[in-house]
């Protein structure tokens, strides 16, 4: 009896959270490197330091709250695959779906540290959580409905 690929393809939900955590510490890495120390031409006291420091608050309130949310997707993530029987490819395709959006989070951080008091920049960093939110929760019915869990 011959075995078709789709039958066979994405079957191991530990395949797919090993793949996961490397992207979420990939994503996570990259939003570290838009803290950047102060350059020293650009200051000569220790209140000029501070105030390079202070200036870098908007980076790093989006830094803060992108990592942490990261987190809380993270482990809901890992909730789910723990669950999970086994896997089977729609499901590996929507958590890659989900994956996409975790990689867009440096992006939607980066512009919305760049331009903090803009609304587009704030529009499509919640949109970007919302997707996370969208497509976890999707998973889940999908798992649910057909009886992996």
């Amino acid at each position: 009896m011959a075995i078709s690929y789709n039958e066979i393809a994405g079957r191991s939900a530990e395949r797919l959270g090993s793949l996961s955590d490397g992207v979420f510490v990939f994503a996570m890495t990259l939003l570290v490197l838009d803290l950047r120390v102060p350059v020293l031409e650009g200051f000569h006291s220790e209140s000029g330091l501070q105030h390079a420091l202070a200036g870098l608050g908007p980076n790093l309130l989006s830094y803060l709250l992108s990592f942490m949310t990261l987190g809380i997707f993270w482990v809901g993530q890992h909730t789910q695959l723990s669950k999970l029987k086994r896997s089977e490819r729609s499901l590996t395709w929507i958590h890659l779906a989900f994956l996409l959006t975790v990689t867009m989070v440096p992006f939607s951080t980066k512009l919305l540290a760049a331009f903090i008091t803009y609304r587009t920049p704030v529009l499509i960093y919640w949109l970007n959580i919302v997707a996370l939110g969208a497509t976890l929760y999707w998973s889940w019915g999908y798992a649910f409905k057909a009886k992996l869990i």
